[in-house]
């Protein structure tokens, strides 16, 4: 370019107005950037996904061990709290049972006076007493789940019944309950006081009751 043509580009130049400067300005500055390569954005995506998923694992991996945790300590709290009940309940019962066991002795002397009474002139107004008593004490004692063992005319029972006398009889099967000496109770279906009884047994002969027994001597 000649010097004339140059000065007058210059002069050109420099009769732009402001506008038409600030806008090439611009536009110079909206020029886009120069862009990373696909392939590696693919690679750095990737990366961060398996790193990622890496991570979920292990804190699935931490959540479901720290679940079984909770629920080992929660089926040991409720084995403990079962034990715990049942041991309450059976000292309860045990308790409760000796306590019956020695209002059983008071029964007994109470049906040992009312029998008496019973039997003595003029003391008819003691008998009515003490059969009021009885019946009260006999209703408190089945409502907390006390049955009376049956006994006369039953065949015998040794988990029920405790023998006392062997009575000779041919009238009735062997082992029959002829007697009851003392009455006997379950509690709640277990046993808390046998029966004493008396039971039959086959007649003996006299011929065998007096056959010698032989001693071995000569």
């Amino acid at each position: 370019m000649s010097a004339p043509e140059e000065k007058t580009a210059k002069e050109a130049h420099e009769k732009e107005s402001p506008p038409a400067k600030q806008r090439k300005a611009a536009s110079a500055v909206r020029q886009p950037l120069v862009k990373p390569q696909e392939g590696a954005l693919k690679l750095i995506a990737a990366d961060e996904v398996v790193s990622l998923r890496e991570q979920l694992k292990q804190e699935q991996e931490k959540s479901k061990e720290y679940l079984n945790k909770l629920l080992y300590a929660q089926a040991d709290f409720e084995n403990y709290r079962r034990r715990l009940s049942q041991e309450v309940e059976s000292r309860i019962e045990f308790g409760k049972a000796r306590l019956i066991q020695n209002l059983l002795a008071v029964v007994d002397e109470l049906e040992l006076a009312l029998n008496a009474a019973k039997n003595t002139e003029g003391a008819g107004a003691v008998a009515n007493g003490l059969e009021i008593v009885l019946k009260k004490f006999r209703d408190l004692l089945s409502g907390e789940g006390l049955t009376t063992i049956e006994s006369v005319g039953k065949k015998f029972d040794p988990t029920l019944h405790e023998a006392v006398e062997r009575i000779q009889c041919d009238d009735v099967a062997e082992g029959t309950i002829l007697e009851e000496v003392r009455k006997g109770f379950t509690l709640k279906g277990k046993l808390i006081r046998p029966s004493i009884v008396k039971i039959a047994v086959p007649h003996i002969p006299e011929s065998d009751n007096a056959k010698p027994i032989e001693s071995g001597q000569n």
